[in-house]
């Protein structure tokens, strides 16, 4: 099982130490999440942020773009130091258009579907995306309960891909435990993203309990 800690979470005024942690625990990511106040009912993170975990870590940064036009912005993140980028299904943007564009600049690319979102509505296009981010919670606020009804959406999308022989790899975020990784893990999830059940305690270890699933 992969794992990304979401530094959602994470003591924002000591973000170095706590991605030394990440590593030490041996993340193989870091969640940043991008809130824009219109996308979703809440404002956080953003280019400095960015930029301030690229001087910390050589974890590969994991930009997740709550924002209603994420074809505009994510250009400004990949300048700041991310990776790999996560955009919402639901955002204003041609989410094709910008799944492509994003590959054809060398950067993997994920497709975001809110827990409301049948996987019908993105299946005929998930094979072009590099993952498949199924969200377990309503995006916008950190700590929320994860949903249960997203699993069978979980074990669907797997058994698409599978079927499919698609590369494409599933991540699940939202309220992610070690409870719930595992269910997520049995329905075939390849990668958690997880933020206070990480940084609410001794994030190496609970890094390596995620890892283990």
């Amino acid at each position: 099982m992969l794992v990304s800690p979401s530094i959602i979470s994470c003591d924002l005024a000591n973000l170095g130490s706590e991605l030394k942690k990440c590593e030490r625990g041996g993340a193989d990511s870091i969640h940043v999440d991008i809130m824009d106040g219109h996308f979703v009912p809440n404002i956080a993170l953003g280019v400095e942020t960015v930029k301030a975990a690229k001087r910390s870590t050589s974890i590969p940064l994991e930009i997740h773009l709550m924002v209603e036009r994420p074809d505009i912005y994510w250009k400004l993140f990949r300048d700041a130091g991310g990776s790999r980028f996560l955009v919402h299904f639901e955002s204003q943007a041609d989410i094709a258009r910008l799944g492509a564009e994003t590959k054809k600049e060398g950067y993997k690319v994920g497709i975001a579907i809110n827990p409301e979102t049948r996987f019908s509505a993105i299946s005929d296009i998930v094979g072009d995306f590099d993952y498949l981010l199924v969200m377990s919670v309503h995006p916008g606020f950190s700590g929320q309960k994860f949903i249960d009804d997203v699993i069978p959406k979980v074990k669907e999308s797997s058994e698409f891909i599978s079927r499919n022989k698609l590369k494409t790899l599933i991540e699940v975020d939202g309220g992610v435990n070690l409870e719930k990784g595992k269910l997520c893990a049995a329905s075939g999830a390849n990668i958690l993203a997880s933020a206070s059940y990480i940084f609410s305690s001794n994030v190496e270890e609970r890094i390596q309990d995620l890892k283990s699933l």
